[in-house]
């Protein structure tokens, strides 16, 4: 019995020691969390600086900047010399053949040949005999030999090549077109956060201006009810007091779930963890201190020179531009330098210690000129030519659009601005509407209806304010956006 209690105790110990030992690994392998030290307070600023620094979409646009940088110097490398080194060996299965040559024949023109020779040295008292003929054979002679080795260098390098020269040229505008796209990248992300910074403060000062008038109806509740416990009011103001109360629960929820939305956009488009919990710096009632601008279509330049779709245009106008020039380009001539140092040994047998071995050496200069190609470069001399004039109209085009982008902004500006001045307004007499039918209510000279009636203005007026406030930052945003030079803090 004891061994039994004893087998059942270390059973037990095991089993509670394995356990603890996979809650603590599974606690390794989730994530850390986050500490309330660990909160990210956010300005404006900080925002869009991170958001620069770590989100993908601007890292992929620098690295497509890089990328286009090392194409061009991978053409620029074609100017340099072009040095290889080579070694070879054949072996000689069938040697060539020689036939129907007659060896006497042969030596019988070479006597020929040399007998001026011979009769001048024996004028000069050196005689010399010639050679003796030999009758010979036509049989068929095999020449070369069974092995050949041959080793060495080569270089070239183009003089004159206007097609290559035109590549530089066009591969220095890719780098420029890389970097007009990064820099619309980064406007767009700016403006991007900016908004999204911004509709949190909004919906976070409606979450105020809401929690407030539940505050408020919680309270008047409260009255309610104590006034009707002491036959000072009718149940039909109670119940009014309450609903109230539970009208407003759906749309504070509602708000409270749009802030955590509005966060997890703005941390996508930081591109840190949507983990990381963030706090949003500031109110939108911090501008009710600032002048808000009415701004004139005179006052904004409606040329559009910074606007990053016109510069990136602008860029592939010249990309097509200089596409034209390289196909006419194709029809130049092209000179080349070419050089070749090689050592060459013949033998027939594999005793490398007594091989010859011969230098070789050759330079030289190749002159190019293409003469017909079926017609290719012509037409794709036209493509490009079609390419460049269709880029006009584009251009044409996007300005129209952009011009009537600029006015819109322009337009939602004043209007914004004149619903700032009336909803201030509003939010004031409405504040006087409340104060009064408060002191109506107390003194029963006021219905329950009234008050509520009075504090839904007070919260809507406030809510409208707010969001003219919102709708005026997001318009001066787009305008920002469209003149593509507001930015220029951030975007280098």
């Amino acid at each position: 019995m004891r061994t039994k209690n004893l087998f059942r105790g270390v059973l037990i110990t095991a089993l509670y020691v394995l356990t603890y030992i996979n809650v603590c690994g599974q606690e390794e392998l989730l994530p850390d969390r986050p500490e309330q030290s660990q909160v990210l307070n956010l300005d404006l600023k900080k925002a869009i600086e991170i958001a620069i620094s770590t989100n993908p979409t601007i890292k992929i646009a620098d690295m497509e900047i890089e990328k286009a940088d090392y194409a061009r110097k991978e053409v620029i490398g074609s100017l340099f010399p072009n040095i290889g080194a080579s070694a070879s060996y054949q072996r000689t299965i069938e040697k060539q053949v020689m036939a129907g040559l007659d060896p006497g024949a042969f030596t019988s023109g070479i006597a020929d040949m040399l007998t001026p020779i011979y009769e001048a040295l024996a004028e000069m008292g050196h005689p010399v005999m010639p050679p003796a003929q030999e009758e010979g054979s036509s049989e068929p002679m095999k020449i070369g030999m069974d092995n050949a080795w041959s080793a060495g260098f080569s270089a070239g390098m183009p003089l004159i090549n206007v097609p290559l020269w035109q590549s530089i040229k066009l591969t220095a505008e890719a780098v420029n077109s890389k970097v007009e796209a990064a820099r619309a990248s980064k406007i767009d992300m700016v403006a991007a956060v900016t908004e999204a910074f911004y509709g949190i403060l909004n919906a976070q000062d409606s979450y105020n201006v809401l929690l407030k008038s539940f505050e408020t109806a919680n309270e008047n509740l409260r009255i309610a009810k104590t006034r009707y416990e002491q036959g000072m009011a009718s149940e039909y103001d109670m119940i009014q007091a309450e609903v109230q109360v539970k009208n407003m629960q759906p749309a504070l929820l509602s708000v409270q779930n749009g802030i955590e939305l509005a966060k997890l956009q703005l941390k996508v488009l930081m591109g840190v963890p949507s983990i990381l919990p963030v706090s949003v710096v500031g109110t939108l009632a911090d501008y009710e201190r600032d002048m808000f601008e009415i701004v004139n279509i005179s006052d904004v330049d409606t040329t559009l020179a910074d606007n990053p779709t016109i510069r990136q245009l602008e860029v592939s106008a010249k990309l097509l531009e200089r596409q034209l020039k390289l196909q006419k380009a194709q029809w130049y001539p092209t000179l080349s330098l070419s050089f070749v140092y090689q050592w060459i040994s013949n033998n027939n047998d594999f005793k490398f210690s007594e091989y010859q071995i011969f230098p070789y050496s050759m330079a030289g200069v190749t002159l190019s000129f293409p003469i017909f190609q079926g017609g290719a470069r012509y037409y794709k001399q036209k493509q490009a030519r079609i390419a460049y004039d269709e880029m006009a109209y584009t251009m044409e085009n996007v300005r129209q659009q952009l011009g009537m982008q600029l006015q819109a902004s322009i337009d939602q500006i004043r209007l914004s601005v004149e619903q700032i001045g009336s909803t201030l307004d509003a939010v004031a007499l409405a504040e006087k509407g409340v104060t009064i039918s408060q002191k109506r209510y107390e003194v029963g000279a006021g219905s329950s209806l009234e008050l509520i009636s009075s504090e839904n203005a007070l919260t809507q007026a406030r809510l409208n304010h707010y969001q003219s406030i919102y709708n005026y930052i997001v318009a001066k945003n787009a305008l920002d956006k469209v003149l593509g030079n507001a930015y220029n803090e951030y975007v280098r």
